[in-house]
């Protein structure tokens, strides 16, 4: 069993960045990620515990794993179901300001950011995935373009277009 986990352990830390990077690119909504990348791998590990003969190409094997994972996390139901589903990121508070020290300058922060939240989730899916990658996941610009196969000019027009839309949004409702 302890060989089981070492492998699982080594092929995770070899392979882990660029899951990511693929199932990032190839999500169709930026709160599913760290589901259908969780859900990679387990699946990874409970194949290796079945699994009697040694694995050739690692990464290849865990793409094949997590492209599965998206077909079945975005299979029919799914789908169906994630069209009723409530925007969870900003009702659980995940982006409340908690550190503000007035409670009413908090409840202007956390509805301010819902708003931006919900204003982001009009933007076209790979503008939510360069806003995610660039800001929540600390990528540069060139790296966000190579995760989602695009260029880097597009990725920073669509970047400081998105920002710009904001900035008007909330300078004029100031």
């Amino acid at each position: 069993m302890s060989d089981k986990k070492e492998l699982f352990d080594k092929i995770y830390n070899e392979t882990k960045e660029s899951t990511f990077k693929y199932i990032t690119a190839k999500c169709h909504d930026l709160c599913d990620i760290d589901d259908i990348f969780q859900n990679t791998y387990m699946t990874v590990y409970r194949a290796l515990k079945k699994r009697d003969r040694e694995i050739e190409n690692t990464e290849a094997f865990v793409i094949l794993i997590a492209k599965r994972e998206l077909f079945k996390y975005y299979g029919l139901i799914s789908r169906l179901k994630s069209l009723a589903r409530v925007d969870i990121a900003f009702e659980s508070g995940e982006y409340r300001d908690e550190a503000a020290p007035d409670i009413e300058e908090s409840a202007v922060n956390s509805a301010m950011l819902e708003d931006i939240g919900r204003q982001i989730k009009k933007y076209p899916l790979i503008t939510q995935k360069i806003l995610f990658l660039y800001y929540a996941k600390g990528y540069t610009l060139f790296e966000t373009a190579q995760i989602l196969g695009i260029s880097e000019s597009l990725v920073k027009k669509r970047l400081y277009c998105a920002l710009e839309k904001l900035r008007r949004l909330y300078v004029k409702g100031e």
